[in-house]
C-alpha cells in the first residue's frame, strides 16, 4: 500500500489570472481538456469515498489561492500530471513572487517540493529550506476542518468561503458528464418500481420512456422512444430517430372544462405521444432562441410550431442547409426572408433590420407581417414610445412625402399622417 500523501499549494494571483488557469488546456483531463475539470475529477473523487479530498479556496482581498489534494492512496505517478499545473501557475502568478507546492505526508513529512517562480518552476532539494513552509500550508490545511474533520464534496459547494465560487461552476458541468457516463447503467437497471429520471416528469424502465403527468395521475409511454437520446429540444420532444408530439387520444374528453368563473386543465382528458412522420430526430434543434423559440429545423427542412393546435409545420420554402433566426420573429435563408413561414418581399443580400423590428431593402418596408406603404429609399423611425421595448407602442415614422403615427395594434389603421 502506498504511503498517504498530500498536496499543498498556495499561489498569489488575481482573479482574473486564476479564472485562466482553470480555464487552461490540461489534456489529461478526460472531459474537456482544461484543468478546471481536471480539479472537479479530483473533488468528485470524495464523493466516491469521502477520504479522498480536494479544496480550492481563493482569498479575494488578498489575492492568495490555496489547494490541497489529499487523497486516500497517493501513488508517486500522481505527482506527474501537477508538474504541468506548476509550469502553468508560473506564467499566471502574480509578478515577483514565489509560490509553494509541497508533496508531504499527514505528520507532516516532506516528500517532495516546487518552487514556482515568474522564470520557471523549481525543485527543491532541501527539506530544511522548507519545513516553516510544509508547517504553515500543513496548518492552513487542517483550517478547512470542523472538529478535525472535512466536509464531503456536497456540503463543501454549500459552505461560505471554502471553495472558490468559479471552481464550483465546473465542477456543476463536470457532474452533468458523470451522469451521462453513468447514464447508460442506471437505465438498463431501471424498473417499473424503481424507474429512472429523465428530466422534467419524464422516466424510463424496460427500456420505454414514460411521462408521469401528475395533475392528470396519467402514464404516458412515448412510442419507440430511445431513453439514451431522448431530450428535450426547447419545448419538443425528440430522440436519435424521432420527433415527438402530443394530442387528445380519440374519444378523449375536451382537454379544458369551466369551473365558476375560469377554465383549467381537464383532469380526465387521455393524452398520447405520436411520432412526427419525415422529420429526423438525430439532427432536430432550434434556431438560436432556446427558450422562445420561433423556428427549429432539422437536416432537411424548417418548421414553426403552431402552438394553438400542437402541431409542428414545415416551411416549404425553406432551406434548413443556410436558414438562419434575424430578430424579431424573422427567419432568412439563402433565398427568402420569412415572418413564421410567409416569406417577405424583401431582398436577401441588402436589407436592413433596425431595433424598432422594421424590415426594409430599397422597395420595400414591413413591420411583422404588416407591409408598410412608404418610400423604402427615404424611411426613417423618428421617435417611439418604449424605450425599455423600442419595438412595441406607437412610432413617428417618416418618408418623403411626409410623417406619419404607426401602432400595428391599431384596429382600423394602423397608420395616420401627422399634419
Amino acid at each position: 500500500m502506498a504511503e498517504p500523501i498530500r498536496l499543498y499549494i498556495e499561489i498569489s494571483i488575481t482573479e482574473t489570472n486564476l479564472k485562466k488557469l482553470l480555464n487552461s488546456k490540461f489534456e489529461k483531463d478526460p472531459y474537456k481538456k482544461k484543468l478546471g475539470y481536471y480539479f472537479s475529477q479530483l473533488l468528485y473523487d470524495g464523493f466516491i469515498d469521502p477520504a479522498n479530498l480536494f479544496i480550492l479556496n481563493f482569498d479575494k482581498k488578498n489575492n492568495r489561492c490555496f489547494i490541497a489534494y489529499a487523497p486516500r492512496y497517493f501513488e508517486n505517478t500522481m505527482i506527474e500530471p501537477f508538474k504541468d499545473v506548476f509550469k502553468t501557475m508560473s506564467v499566471l502568478q502574480s509578478e515577483n513572487t514565489t509560490a509553494y507546492a509541497i508533496f508531504a505526508t499527514p505528520f507532516p513529512n516532506f516528500v517532495e517540493g516546487y518552487m514556482i517562480k515568474n522564470n520557471g518552476v523549481i525543485k527543491i532539494d532541501s527539506k530544511a529550506e522548507v519545513k516553516e513552509t510544509t508547517d504553515k500550508l500543513h496548518h492552513k490545511f487542517w483550517s478547512f476542518s470542523e472538529n478535525n474533520d472535512f466536509p464531503e464534496p456536497k456540503k463543501a459547494l454549500s459552505k461560505h468561503n471554502y471553495l472558490y465560487k468559479n471552481f464550483k461552476n465546473y465542477y456543476k458541468r463536470y457532474l452533468s458528464y458523470i451522469e451521462e457516463c453513468e447514464k447508460p447503467n442506471k437505465i438498463s437497471k431501471a424498473t417499473k418500481e424503481n424507474p429512472y429520471h429523465l428530466f422534467d416528469d419524464f422516466y424510463t424502465y424496460d427500456n420505454k420512456v414514460f411521462q408521469f403527468r401528475n395533475y392528470t395521475r396519467q402514464v404516458i409511454e412515448i412510442p419507440q422512444a430511445c431513453p439514451l437520446t431522448f431530450r428535450k429540444v426547447s419545448a419538443i420532444l425528440a430522440d436519435k430517430n424521432y420527433v415527438f408530439l402530443s394530442r387528445l387520444s380519440k374519444n378523449s374528453p375536451q382537454k379544458n372544462i369551466r369551473v365558476k368563473s375560469f377554465t383549467q386543465n381537464n383532469p380526465n382528458a387521455i393524452w398520447e405521444y405520436y411520432i412526427l412522420d419525415g422529420v429526423d430526430g438525430k439532427s432536430f434543434d432550434y434556431v438560436k432562441e432556446k427558450w422562445d423559440t420561433i423556428y427549429w429545423k432539422d437536416k432537411k427542412s424548417v418548421f414553426i410550431f403552431l402552438k394553438e393546435k400542437g402541431l409542428l409545420k414545415k416551411i416549404e420554402q425553406a432551406d434548413s442547409n443556410t436558414f438562419k433566426y434575424l430578430d424579431f420573429c424573422y427567419g432568412k435563408d439563402k433565398n427568402h426572408i420569412f415572418y413564421y413561414d410567409t416569406v417577405l418581399p424583401i431582398d436577401t443580400e441588402n436589407y436592413t433590420l433596425n431595433k424598432n423590428g422594421f424590415i426594409f431593402d430599397g422597395d420595400t418596408i414591413f413591420h411583422y407581417q404588416h407591409k408598410i406603404a412608404l418610400d423604402a429609399k427615404t424611411f426613417k423611425v423618428l421617435q417611439y414610445q418604449s424605450t425599455v421595448n423600442p419595438f412595441i407602442g406607437t412610432f413617428i415614422i417618416e418618408d418623403k412625402n411626409g410623417k406619419y403615427e404607426y401602432n400595428r395594434d391599431w384596429k382600423n389603421k394602423m397608420m395616420k399622417p401627422i399634419n
